[in-house]
Parts: structure tokens; sequence; C-alpha cells
């Protein structure tokens, strides 16, 4: 009997020795798979979350970008087409307008004054240039040269006038 006890005993102590590596090799392996199965876990998620095509995805805004800029050059060069044309047109306005019957009237008229201005001028330098030559011609000159005076003022206000008719801005004063 004693070999009986001694071999249950035994059979305990091998049971009980066996049981703890047992246990740590079922807890090592319990460990190892929670670790792969987090890991996994881990990368299945960091996969369908980050974009498939990373190198489309940038090159998506870059064509987009370039379309963009081609669109606005097209888009200025015909601006500057159209701002070209406005242009011309607007040197043949210009040209119809200093040629155009008003226009030309009243650059006839201005001329007009400015030559008697030019004529009374001369005529006043005459006349108190005979004046110095005859004797007793005094006060004949200085009636006349005020009458003259008169005469260049009239016409410097008439080209006032048609200055302004012609630009809406006065004469500057001489």
């Amino acid at each position: 009997m004693a070999n009986k006890k001694d071999a249950a005993k035994a059979d305990v102590e091998a049971s009980n020795d066996s049981a703890p590596s047992k246990k740590s090799g079922k807890t090592l392996l319990a460990f190892f798979l929670c670790f792969v199965f987090s890991v996994a876990a881990s990368v299945a998620t960091t996969y369908f979350l980050m974009p498939k095509d990373t190198q489309i995805a940038t090159e998506e805004p870059e064509n987009n970008l370039k379309q963009q800029l081609s669109s606005l050059q097209e888009s200025i060069a015909s601006q500057n087409q159209a701002i070209q044309a406005v242009k011309a047109e607007n040197d043949i306005l210009k040209l119809y307008l200093r040629h155009s019957s008003s226009t030309a009237l009243k650059n006839i008229l201005i001329d007009q004054e400015n030559n008697i201005q030019a004529y009374l001028k001369v005529m006043k330098a005459a006349m108190e240039d005979l004046t110095k030559l005859t004797s007793g011609t005094r006060d004949w000159n200085n009636k006349y040269q005020y009458q003259l005076d008169l005469a260049l003022k009239g016409s410097l206000e008439r080209e006032d006038l048609l200055k302004l008719l012609k630009t809406g801005e006065p004469n500057e004063k001489k």
C-alpha cells in the first residue's frame, strides 16, 4: 500500500508539476493570440482608413489648378484682344470727333480770333510808330488805342468762350 500511496502521491505531484506548465503555456498562448489579434485589427483599421491612391489624390488638385490657370490665361488673352479693339475704336472716334463739323467750326473760330488778336496788336504797334513820326497826333492815338484795347479784350473773351465750348475748361489767362 505504501507503493500505492507513493504512486498516488507521485501522480498528484506530477499532475501538480504539469499543471503549472500547462497553465503558463496556455496563458502565453492566449497573450500571443491577443497580441496578434490586436496587431491585425490595427493594420486592418489603418488599411481601411488610408486613402487608396495617394498619388492620384495629389495629382487631381494639381490638374485642377493647371486647368484653372489655363482658363485664366485664355480669359486674359480674350480680354487683351477686347481692350485692343476698344483702343482702336477709341482712336477712330477721336479722329471722327476732331474732324466733325461742330468741332472743326469751333477750331476755325478759335483760329480766327487768334488772327484778329494778332492783327489788332500789329495795328496798335503801327499806330504808335505813326504817332512818333508825325507831330500832333498824340490825342488821336490815345483815342484809338483805347478802342483797339477794347476790341482786343472782346476778342480774348470770345476766344475764352469758344475754348470753353470746345473743351469745357476755361482758357488760361495771358
